[in-house]
């Protein structure tokens, strides 16, 4: 949406820095996490003294309305509030469609009327709760947290990793299946806030298609950048030289489509502390983990303005209980934290990067 603003803007004579749009609403600091619930009562208090002032969280569409007539609020209240309390903004995904609209999770709500009503409306009860003004500030938040500053929500990722068939199906149409939810969704949301930043799913870089790919085919959808304002990769790699090759080549497509100024959030970057194995080569040990993260961090900050990359969140914060995670090899080792709440040598390093931003 602010790109949308900003083009009328522009036609009517009023001139703005390109690289200041994406950001605008920006104070919050460059480097955040991406985690997901369940969290106990020691974890945001160490998230916020650790620095992180954004926390890229899933909104499950079919936790939230399991069915049709009920939205059930309690849990996204709880932790929108807690992390709202403690000055952590929420950067929500939202995705996963319940099953009375799909027989899958990662099916988008395509397909029927029906269907694309449900999410639209779903959409905008979200705003409507936990966006500038919302019902839920003036509300619960304020009995939960009194004296508390609201931090509503102000950025709305669509959906996640469209080209994994594990949250997208696959085939000849799912990139113009993609842009016809990014359209739906943009317009449900700027309907209630014309202000909010619509952010595009990450897509993973060596997937198939590749991300860059995937994004292409994106950007050949008539007028699909009207309808977003920041592009995201997932850029997981074994080495830092494919970590940097995915996001020159994203930068790339996105510079041929004529929308360089438009910002790129690297919304999960992560490694593993698990021991190092040919068949799962995002491990790398503890000190490797440590080492990953200060060598990607570095050149990101160094690339941060050639690249215009916005924001860049660390997946994860605590690991999992092993085994939970299911086909991501990865996962089970990504935190800063072991389960048990041991720190890490990759937290200290999160941390001087997070504090120093």
């Amino acid at each position: 949406m602010l790109k949308a603003t900003a083009a009328l803007l522009a036609a009517a004579g009023i001139w703005l820095a390109a690289s200041a749009i994406p950001d605008a609403a920006a104070s919050t600091g460059f480097f955040g996490l991406t985690t997901a619930p369940p969290f106990d009562s020691r974890d945001i208090p160490k998230m916020r003294s650790t620095g992180v002032r954004m926390l890229r969280v899933p909104l499950v569409w079919a936790t939230i309305q399991p069915r049709r007539a009920s939205l059930q609020w309690g849990a996204t209240d709880r932790l929108v509030g807690d992390l709202a309390a403690r000055g952590i903004r929420p950067v929500p995904f939202v995705y996963g469609s319940p099953a009375w609209v799909a027989k899958q999770l990662q099916r988008p709500p395509l397909g029927s009327g029906t269907k694309v009503r449900a999410w639209r409306t779903f959409l905008t009860e979200l705003v409507d709760r936990y966006g500038p003004g919302g019902a839920y500030w003036d509300g619960g938040y304020k009995q939960d947290h009194p004296g508390a500053r609201a931090e509503p929500i102000t950025a709305w990722q669509i959906w996640n990793e469209p080209n994994l068939r594990a949250f997208f199906p696959q085939n000849r149409r799912s990139t113009r299946r993609y842009a016809k939810l990014v359209k739906i969704s943009h317009d449900a949301i700027a309907a209630v806030d014309p202000r909010a930043r619509i952010v595009l799913a990450g897509v993973v870089g060596y997937a198939q298609p590749t991300g860059w790919a995937f994004l292409r085919k994106l950007y050949a959808v008539k007028g699909i950048k009207r309808y977003f304002d920041v592009a995201s990769v997932h850029p997981y790699s074994a080495t830092i030289g494919q970590f940097r090759t995915i996001i020159s080549k994203v930068r790339r497509v996105m510079k041929a489509h004529h929308d360089g100024a438009t910002a790129l959030w690297l919304t999960e970057v992560g490694w593993g502390s698990a021991h190092h194995t040919r068949r799962e080569p995002l491990n790398k040990g503890l000190r490797g983990q440590k080492r990953m993260l200060q060598r990607s961090f570095k050149l990101v900050l160094h690339k941060r303005r050639r690249w215009h990359v916005g924001r860049l969140f660390w997946f994860d914060w605590r690991d999992p209980i092993p085994g939970t995670r299911g086909g991501c090899g990865f996962c089970d080792s990504s935190g800063l934290l072991r389960h048990n709440h041991e720190l890490k040598p990759s937290y200290h390093a999160f941390k001087r990067f997070a504090r120093s931003d």
